[in-house]
């Protein structure tokens, strides 16, 4: 059984963040590296299933700078196969949906049965990792994984997942699959020093988007899917009011000039197909003018 792992180079977060004054943003050169908690229970669940599955074999990919290269090494020593860098200068600050797509593609040129990820990352506590990869290889995920072990015939998984207010669930599933697990409190491995040694002579292989085959057009448009634009407010639109008579006493006049520029606030209530639903909520959001930070970016 061939089984991925996906791992995160990630900052300890229990080491206080440096800021500088004279450039006004974080000093991320100061960052503690480590291994991303979840992902270190990927890595560790899928070392309990090569020693209760003979034959099973654990490729460790790693997206990241050269830097990364000794969290592979680290696997190596533990007990993993192989290890392979993913790597390219289009994928500097890349989000979710581009590293499901890049995973994707590497998990095709690999080939597996299994895939294990972690459930969030520690930096930026994104949970969307394992259901953007499932669905580029259109497999099911398990997400929020506590606990794993392989099926009686060998050709399913058993999971244990976290569900809201404490309560779990047991599943099982058949193979292929992904599956994200939650970072657990285990007691790190320590791989053994000549074990250590030989990893660091060991190549690893790095892959780049021309290895891939993805355009970074196809890339940009992926990583893009949701874009965000500054928060703004609709601009005040003046209403004309007509003088009152000037005959009136004055706080009859002031009253009126009041009046007329006050409106009472409407409401409608649209029913219909989900299509005229959302079509007449994005057609009254834009004559209102809360898409206008749209406007001036195609401009």
């Amino acid at each position: 059984m061939k089984i991925l792992v996906f791992i995160k180079e990630v900052p300890d977060i229990r080491v206080p963040i440096a800021y500088d004054e004279s450039a006004q943003k974080l000093r991320s050169e100061w960052n503690v590296p480590i291994l991303n908690p979840a992902d270190q229970s990927a890595l560790y669940a899928a070392l309990k299933i090569k020693q209760n599955v003979p034959g099973s074999h654990i490729i460790l990919i790693h997206l990241g700078p050269v830097s990364g290269e000794h969290w592979i090494r680290e696997g190596l020593a533990l007990g993993c196969d192989e290890g392979v860098r993913v790597w390219d200068e289009g994928f500097d600050g890349i989000h979710a949906h581009g590293k499901a797509l890049v995973f994707a593609r590497m998990a095709r040129i690999l080939e597996f049965d299994l895939i294990l990820t972690g459930a969030r990352s520690l930096d930026t506590g994104n949970n969307q990792i394992g259901a953007l990869l499932a669905s580029h290889l259109r497999i099911p995920c398990a997400g929020s994984v506590i606990a794993l072990e392989m099926g009686v015939e060998k050709r399913s998984v058993i999971a244990l997942r976290r569900l809201a207010q404490g309560y779990q669930a047991r599943i099982e599933a058949p193979l292929p699959l992904v599956v994200a697990t939650e970072a657990r409190e285990e007691s790190p491995q320590d791989a053994p020093l000549p074990l250590l040694i030989d990893a660091t002579e060991k190549a690893i292989p790095c892959f780049d988007c021309a290895d891939l085959g993805i355009p970074r057009t196809l890339l940009q448009q992926e990583d893009g899917l949701l874009l965000y634009g500054p928060l703004r407010f609709p601009k005040a639109r003046l209403k004309g009011a007509a003088a009152p008579d000037s005959f009136l006493p004055a706080f009859l006049r002031i009253r009126k000039l009041i009046e007329g520029t006050i409106t009472s606030r409407e409401g409608r209530i649209v029913s219909g197909k989900e299509d005229h639903v959302v079509e007449e909520f994005f057609q009254t959001l834009y004559k209102e003018g809360w898409l206008d930070h749209l406007r001036e970016r195609e401009r």
